[in-house]
């Protein structure tokens, strides 16, 4: 009878051991660049007065979405569709649209020129805001796991 009890909580233990990787994925559009061109960084207070005031953040000048805790510390890659820019930052909150003196923490990937971005999903930056720097109608796919 031990022997049973012993061989069930081995097998409840190694399950337990091979739980899947946490995995998020997002696709999204965003219709128009940032004034800052190729090689200027995206400028998340505009995306967060549109979400401020019409509640429809997502597909103009941005894209913003809540990042999966459990993909912390894990790879992350944002592809993005031929000709197009895309960066991506990690923002601790949303912070106050409105004041312009402060801005939220934040881990920025900025690469300069045409395509996407990759690198690990920091701890602690719940949100994410993807912008485009170049080129017009870009869809994207961002994958974090």
């Amino acid at each position: 009878m031990l022997a049973a009890v012993l061989a069930v909580g081995l097998v409840s233990f190694a399950s337990a051991a091979k739980k899947p990787k946490a995995k998020q994925k997002v696709e999204g559009s965003i219709a128009l660049p940032q004034t800052g061109g190729p090689a200027g960084a995206c400028v998340y207070r505009t995306q967060r007065s549109i979400m401020a005031t019409s509640g429809q953040p997502n597909g103009i000048v941005g894209y913003t979405f809540d990042v999966d805790p459990a993909t912390a510390g894990r790879k992350f890659k944002l592809t993005v569709g031929e000709g197009a820019g895309l960066d991506i930052s990690f923002y601790s909150e949303l912070g106050d649209p409105t004041d312009p003196t402060v801005a939220p923490s934040n881990v920025g990937f900025e690469t300069a020129g045409p395509g996407g971005e990759k690198g690990i999903v920091p701890a602690g930056y719940p949100i994410a805001f993807v912008c485009m720097t170049e080129g017009t109608n870009a869809t994207f796919t961002y994958k974090a796991g």
